[in-house]
């Protein structure tokens, strides 16, 4: 497991190991970029890239507006570990 404490970390740390890397699990607020833009930029490095957004707003919220990318699925702030895994099996099945 790798950590980043912003967004812009996460996405040297990307570029930096991307062959290590199955999946991105990112928070929707982080100083610096946000989830959104850290959605985008690490898809423009790899398209398939499956991806987790996480936030205390709910999904309703999260998910409204236009943004070009999508992830493969939401998590709700505070999450355990059942629902982390609920998460990342619906990102298998969508990816």
């Amino acid at each position: 497991m790798l950590k980043a404490q912003d967004g812009v970390e996460a996405l040297e740390i990307f570029r930096k190991r991307q062959a290590e890397i199955t999946c991105v699990l990112s928070d929707l607020t982080m100083p610096r970029m946000n989830g959104w833009e850290l959605l985008t930029a690490l898809r423009a490095l790899r398209p398939d890239l499956p991806m987790i957004l996480a936030s205390g707003y709910s999904e309703e919220q999260v998910m409204a507006g236009d943004h070009p990318q999508r992830p493969q699925a939401f998590l709700a702030k505070p999450y355990n570990l059942q629902s982390l895994r609920a998460a990342m099996n619906k990102m298998e099945k969508v990816s």
